[in-house]
């Protein structure tokens, strides 16, 4: 019974970031970390980007979009269950079609600490994971900032 309810805490407790770790190695997924010094190059390159991406410390994307129907399958219950996790919010879910878009957030008090995007569609199969240390008022321009690179 203690083995039984250790497994089951264990599952609920999956985040984003085990999903990327998990999915990157699919056969022709595509993966990028843009971490705290590229960011930090990429800030003094474009002042709009530094405004914008305040409190950003990294990035992560990963790409499924030329992987099989089982990898992409598996990414889409892997995401569902995402939303159904007690320690994200749901920000924004739009549904037009075939084509699905979330934004799920992880905070710490008045600080957003994650903000996960998804895009997934019949083909395209997306996420951005952003880590930070986000004020609540850059929040909505971060998710619609970066839900302009889902756009085909």
């Amino acid at each position: 019974m203690l083995s039984l309810l250790v497994v089951s805490c264990g599952l609920l407790h999956h985040n984003a970031d085990d999903i990327i770790n998990d999915m990157r190695d699919a056969r022709h997924a595509q993966y990028v970390n843009v971490g705290s010094g590229l960011l930090g190059l990429g800030r003094m390159v474009s002042p709009t980007l530094a405004e914008a991406s305040l409190g950003i410390t990294s990035v992560q994307v990963l790409d499924l979009s030329r992987c099989n129907a089982s990898d992409r399958d598996k990414f889409r219950k892997r995401v569902l269950d995402l939303t159904r996790n007690r320690s994200y919010e749901e920000i924004v879910t739009n549904q037009t079609g075939y084509e699905t878009r979330t934004a799920l957030v992880r905070r710490d008090g008045q600080y957003v600490n994650e903000i996960v995007l998804v895009n997934a569609s019949q083909t395209s199969d997306v996420m951005l994971l952003i880590f930070g240390h986000i004020n609540l008022e850059n929040l909505e321009r971060i998710i619609n900032d970066k839900s302009n690179y889902f756009i085909n």
